[in-house]
This record gives C-alpha cells, structure tokens and sequence, in this order.
C-alpha cells in the first residue's frame, strides 16, 4: 500500500472540509475524503494542514 502524505485541506465557506489533497511516495496526487484522512493515519494530521479555500465542486490540485 502506498504511504500519503498530507498536502492541503479544501475548504468551503461554511467551514466544511470539502477535501484533502495527499501526494504518494512518487509524487502523485489524490483526492480523500476527511474521513479516509483520518482513518488511514495519515500525516500530518488534518488540523495540522493549510486550508486552501473552495467553492469549487472540483477538487484544487497543489499547482492551481
């Protein structure tokens, strides 16, 4: 299984995290919900990540 590394939370206006931007061990990128976040243990913890605001219903990648 492949180690995640947390990069971003998506946030939407409400404070609802929409989204959280992790990258793999060889640099791609993925989409989890806060909850997979969470329970796969992967670090740093979501509160812990920047918040990058959305009122997108597509995620943000780290580059936009």
């Amino acid at each position: 299984m492949a180690q995640f590394t947390g990069i971003h939370r998506e946030i939407l206006q409400d404070g609802t995290i929409k989204h959280v931007l992790v990258r793999d061990e060889q640099g791609n990128e993925q989409i989890k919900a806060a909850k997979d976040y969470i329970s796969e243990g992967i670090r740093p913890q979501l509160d812990d990540l920047p918040e990058v605001g959305t009122d997108s219903e597509f995620p943000q990648d780290a580059k936009g």
